[in-house]
């Protein structure tokens, strides 16, 4: 850790500190952990767990939060996903084993849910992993961060021990009760404060092979479907054979329901992925077949399907990574970037 740039955002954060500011967030802060363990330690109704979940700041992002949250319940059932959450009542609980068990068998719980979650059921041990905590602790010149969206419980692991060694520096210059949801705080003003885009990226690159996007970009895409209002889902078996990453379904006047399927492809094989989706075409209400990739990628299918029949050819449309993100990032202009795919044919 490059301890001239902790110090100069140690005392960026006093003097922060000083300001009413702080002091109104840092009571929301601690009001949002009493909240939280308050209805950990009763019985969680479905209502108590809409609350829950809609209040998370992981959640600000879904155009339709209530849907969202109707899908968990439906999907995996109250009482499964409340017994794995009553899980962190245990003063020994291993929080990067709870971690794996709630984005492994949670659908739609991805890592920034879990762990906003874990940050107020756990503060002293947990800590909140999104984009603005992998910017501030690449700024702070960390080694071994991993520059992913779904980190592995052992890599959760590594994280919260560097939020806890920030925690002590943070008390040794006059902070006290430092839990990591105040470190949370202080990575976030971080990469407020401070011009970090450029630094970050003069930084040594750091060994990230095998590195995936698929389930972020997977994530993103329905986060984006939310947000225009579509019916969402994730891994879903579409047609037989055919399990798809994302699907957008909506019913459109004079077409009926109509299904959009997205294919994020990443590094597996590019016949499997045509042949999903020649399976998913079989389904009537598939509109649309939507390749998510690089650009490099993208124009390996566009070589492979060239000579497929003409009626698939014309189902398929392609969304680059990049797109997809610079979508997400500016959901106000969702409806621009969408348009694109011209994804409803001409009558």
């Amino acid at each position: 850790m490059n301890q001239n740039k902790l110090q100069k955002a140690i005392e960026h954060f006093k003097n922060l500190s000083q300001q009413s500011t702080f002091l109104e967030d840092e009571k929301e802060r601690k009001e949002r952990i009493l909240f939280y363990q308050d209805k950990l330690n009763k019985d969680i109704s479905n209502i108590d767990f809409e609350e829950m979940i809609a209040k998370l700041w992981a959640m600000r992002i879904w155009g339709n939060k209530d849907y969202i949250i109707q899908k968990m319940i439906n999907e995996n059932g109250l009482r499964k996903m409340v017994t794995v959450f009553k899980k962190a009542k245990d003063s020994n609980v291993i929080v990067s084993d709870l971690y794996e068990e709630m984005i492994g068998s949670i659908k739609y719980m991805g890592p920034s849910i879990a762990t906003e979650l874990l940050c107020y059921f756990v503060p002293y041990k947990a800590g909140i992993w999104n984009t603005r905590a992998r910017e501030a602790l690449l700024w702070l010149e960390i080694k071994d961060i991993p520059l992913k969206y779904r980190i592995s419980g052992e890599e959760y692991k590594h994280f919260n021990t560097i939020l806890v060694s920030i925690s002590q520096k943070l008390k040794e210059n006059g902070f006290d009760d430092v839990d990591l949801l105040l470190v949370d705080y202080f990575l976030w003003e971080i990469t407020e404060k401070f011009e970090i885009s450029e630094e970050i990226k003069s930084l040594p690159k750091q060994d990230i092979k095998n590195k995936s996007r698929h389930d972020e970009l997977r994530d993103k895409i329905a986060m984006i479907g939310s947000w225009l209002g579509f019916e969402i889902d994730t891994e879903r078996q579409i047609a037989h054979g055919a399990v798809i990453d994302t699907v957008w379904e909506a019913k459109i006047a004079n077409l009926g329901k109509v299904t959009y399927v997205f294919e994020v492809q990443d590094k597996g094989s590019i016949d499997s992925l045509i042949l999903n989706l020649q399976r998913a075409q079989s389904n009537s209400t598939v509109q649309k077949l939507i390749v998510v990739s690089d650009e490099d990628q993208i124009e390996k299918v566009k070589k492979e399907i060239g000579t497929m029949p003409e009626t698939f050819r014309k189902a398929t449309k392609f969304w680059t990574a990049i797109d997809v993100d610079k979508t997400y990032n500016n959901l106000e202009q969702v409806t621009n970037s969408i348009s694109q795919l011209n994804l409803v044919d001409e009558a």
